[in-house]
């Protein structure tokens, strides 16, 4: 996101793309995280000697980190790619994800890479044995520094590769919810709550999936415009990729009511949101979004046809034949210009023209199940999550180094880094597994995982140089 927002920061100083800009919006500025501080940079030193003049053993490398530390997160991750590269449809090239948890850990080392794009550059250069563009470098750190899931299909001399950035692993969905409904400084959500019924690794595997299949699309992804014939055309692309997403979901076991969280989330967010972006400059990217993702239709053609089909046979199905299912339905669901233009009109005058009156009265129920007026009971859980989450819940740097370098020691050395990768893999997927499991301290978590994710890899507090 361009919009002025922190990136990453590692001490000195870690959400969807240009086409997805929608779920993240305000999320930085909820989490307070970014991978590089603002124009930060990292001095770096070959080597250094200790006092006596002896040279520091060599520092570690971007090999061991990767050979090293294998969060559940980055498991996941792996077993995705493998998944969707076992079956890719025609004309798509290899998806290749890249893992927070491992670029952050290189960058994050006092001698490793000085930008983000250079971290991102060494993790695709170790895994694809190729180099890569400058812009698509800084096109990727982009993406990860704004915490944005996206898909990028880059160009290369030989073969293209898609590039996935998935979604950040230490936010919970009812995060990303609060965040997504915001428009600016108005919260469309204040006082209320969302009933999606959607649980964090949905929201992570679904959105991770979407992402992936926009490499799929080699038919809308093509064929781009700007202002409202802009935003109808995004609106086919962006049915596909949900589509592909939800269809991932089923093909892997989740029954049909993903698709009804995925549709309720949509139409309520178009339909809360579309008065505050048509209040924004046409030429902001924002202005149309409502109209963009607005894919509830699609998804519901979707479950009908999943319904004639049967499930069990639905899952059977190879990506080439779910694509052309995606194709089919985006082509005949997705919103016509008339339509579109009709609905913006809505949105910025509160009147209902013929040609949307359906659609305004689906849109308008499909929120009104969604959303409801958050109890006295959850407005000061909230509260207290805030406060909790403002002071990482009584969590200091010291305490998890601390704790980091006894669980390394258990290990075996506190001052070997596998050691202390392990341990710090521990710490992460316990805290995580709790952001999964444990609803009513997510903000506390996840205020708890960033502390976490800023600490040095090899635990040397941040004011202390090596």
């Amino acid at each position: 996101m361009a919009d002025g927002t922190p990136q990453f920061a590692f001490p000195c100083g870690l959400g969807l793309g240009a086409t997805n800009s929608v779920h993240k919006v305000l999320l930085i500025s909820m989490v307070s995280l970014a991978l590089l501080g603002n124009g930060c940079s990292k001095a770096k030193n070959s080597r250094t000697e200790r006092a006596g003049g002896d040279p520091e053993p060599a520092p570690p490398t971007l090999a061991e980190v990767m050979r090293d530390y294998h969060t559940a997160a980055s498991q996941r991750l792996t077993s995705m790619e493998a998944d969707f590269n076992q079956d890719l449809p025609s004309g798509v090239s290899p998806l290749v994800y890249l893992d927070y948890d491992v670029i952050a850990t290189w960058f994050g080392m006092r001698r490793g890479p000085a930008t983000v794009d250079r971290a991102i550059s060494d993790y695709l250069e170790a895994r694809t044995a190729r180099s890569y563009h400058a812009l698509a470098l800084s096109r990727l750190a982009a993406a990860m520094n704004s915490l944005d899931a996206e898909g990028i299909v880059l160009p290369g001399d030989r073969v293209e590769s898609c590039v996935v950035v998935p979604e950040y692993p230490d936010i919970s969905f009812d995060s990303f919810c609060a965040a997504s409904f915001r428009v600016g400084p108005t919260d469309l959500l204040a006082g209320q709550t969302c009933t999606f019924g959607m649980s964090t690794q949905e929201f992570h595997d679904f959105a991770n999936a979407h992402e992936s299949w926009h490499c799929f699309d080699i038919r809308y992804i093509r064929d781009s415009g700007d202002g409202l014939a802009g935003a109808v055309k995004q609106n086919r692309t962006e049915m596909f990729a949900d589509l592909g997403g939800v269809m991932e979901g089923i093909r892997h076991g989740a029954g049909l009511s993903l698709i009804d969280k995925v549709a309720a989330l949509r139409a309520t967010w178009a339909f809360l949101t579309g008065p505050a972006h048509t209040r924004l400059p046409e030429e902001d990217g924002k202005h149309f979004l409502s109209i963009v993702y607005a894919t509830q239709d699609g998804l519901y053609a979707l479950k009908a046809r999943i319904g004639k089909i049967g499930i069990e046979n639905f899952r059977h199905l190879r990506r080439e034949q779910l694509r052309t299912i995606a194709y089919d339905i985006a082509d005949e669901h997705c919103i016509a210009y008339t339509q579109a233009q009709a609905l913006q009109a809505y949105y910025a005058t509160g009147k209902v023209a013929a040609a949307v009156v359906p659609t305004v009265a689906r849109l308008k129920a499909i929120a009104a199940s969604s959303v409801r007026g958050a109890t006295p009971i959850e407005l000061a859980a909230n509260r207290k999550g805030e406060r909790g989450a403002a002071i990482d819940g009584g969590l200091t740097e010291r305490a998890v180094l601390e704790k980091l370098k006894r669980r390394a020691g258990e290990l075996g050395s506190a001052t070997s880094f596998p050691n202390q990768l392990q341990a710090r893999q521990e710490l992460t997927d316990a805290l995580r597994d709790k952001l999964l499991r444990d609803p009513s301290s997510e903000r506390l978590t996840e205020s708890q995982l960033k502390l976490l994710f800023y600490t040095d890899p090899q635990l040397t507090p941040h004011n202390v140089s090596r």
